[in-house]
């Protein structure tokens, strides 16, 4: 097969509509939550529900790449990374900046602050009370956030590969990783008595969010071949089961419970949902998440997420509403397709270069 048509058929296999249109509704649950005035849906979980399919699709590339070359390319990894996400960000941030400097928007006072955000260290520009970001671009410590991961996280894969670890394995250390992710909230929530915010924001309080879409991916994958007929088989029920549990979890309104316990009940939450979806065939749930118009809001969430501020207010909500979508649509035509048709000649050129047989030693080993 050549470098060309290989590349187009990974590209296919991991594109899964459905998580689309779950980032769509992601992005309403984080809108939303910013506009309305008594903050009774939890924003919170709309950006958790961005971080679960990070982790997953992260992952499954990664593990494919090691199944096919018996190798991780970190250079590789981290142009895509850089190439995806650098020019919409640091594009918005500028402009952002720029219109706050000339008076179009409001200042929130710092403007030394806009480095961290370039530096992806906004998380923690805010725990440290560094100074605010002007005109709102504090909703960006969630794309700091993802920075660390991608930075930290394929080492940590690339490990796993080199030492032929297997997926069993791999998949006890992530979450052993995320318990201790839990135990570190517990400890910061109910001993050091943290406030929400450093614990919401914290990348060393939050990495589970992210490694638990990992382990979907290491250990549950249906689109790599993974045969895990019994979670199929109860698929929809697990579902069902996990959006209850979701529930509870936006009922129950404690304080250290919201800190600590829940973050990791909304992961499990999350796990069969995520694998119900992402399921191969169409069933209702995936008819609905696969609308035409659900899954273009998907592909803008991104751009729609780093522009989209607002305050308390239903008029001035759904007018900053259709500015966002007019600027993701711009961003996502002018931007991001030219970026990605950028990466997609790198990596069809590095192909060309690198290519070889695949070595079956590591893929057996990675299977196991």
């Amino acid at each position: 097969m050549s470098p060309r048509r290989e590349d187009s058929c990974a590209a296919a296999r991991f594109y899964v509509p459905s998580l689309d249109g779950m980032r769509a509704i992601a992005f309403f649950f984080v809108f939303i939550a910013h506009a309305q005035p008594f903050k009774m849906l939890p924003g919170g979980f709309g950006v958790m529900v961005f971080f679960f399919p990070r982790g997953y699709l992260i992952t499954s590339l990664l593990r494919d790449e090691a199944e096919k070359t018996g190798t991780i390319s970190l250079k590789a990894f981290y142009f895509r990374r850089v190439v995806r996400i650098f020019p919409p960000c640091y594009l918005t941030v500028i402009l952002v900046s720029s219109s706050a400097a000339a008076g179009i928007l409001y200042n929130r006072e710092g403007y030394a602050s806009v480095v961290s955000v370039f530096l992806y260290f906004s998380d923690y520009w805010n725990i440290l009370g560094l100074g605010n970001l002007p005109a709102g671009p504090g909703i960006l410590w969630s794309l700091a956030f993802e920075e660390h991961y991608y930075l930290l996280f394929p080492l940590l894969y690339a490990w796993f590969v080199r030492r032929s670890i297997v997926r069993k394995r791999q998949a006890a250390v992530l979450i052993a990783l995320c318990f201790a992710a839990l135990a570190w909230r517990c400890y910061r929530a109910f001993v050091m008595h943290s406030s929400w915010e450093n614990i919401y924001e914290g990348t060393d309080t939050r990495f589970d969010s992210i490694l638990a879409g990992c382990v979907l991916a290491v250990v549950a994958n249906p689109r790599l071949g993974d045969r895990v007929e019994w979670l199929t088989k109860h698929a929809a029920g697990l579902a069902s089961g996990g959006a209850i549990l979701i529930a509870f979890c936006f009922g129950y309104r404690n304080p250290l419970f919201r800190e600590s316990f829940r973050y990791t009940l909304l992961e499990i939450g999350l796990f069969p949902i995520f694998f119900f979806v992402t399921l191969p065939g169409r069933n209702l749930v995936n008819r609905c998440l696969e609308w035409r118009v659900l899954r273009h809001l998907g592909q803008l969430s991104c751009s729609m997420y780093l522009i989209h501020h607002t305050r308390p207010s239903v008029m001035l909500a759904a007018s900053i509403l259709l500015l966002t979508l007019g600027y993701a649509q711009a961003m996502r035509m002018l931007v991001d397709l030219p970026m990605q048709r950028m990466r997609s000649r790198w990596t069809r050129r590095s192909a060309l270069v690198t290519m070889g047989p695949p070595k079956e030693r590591a893929g057996k080993a990675l299977a196991g």
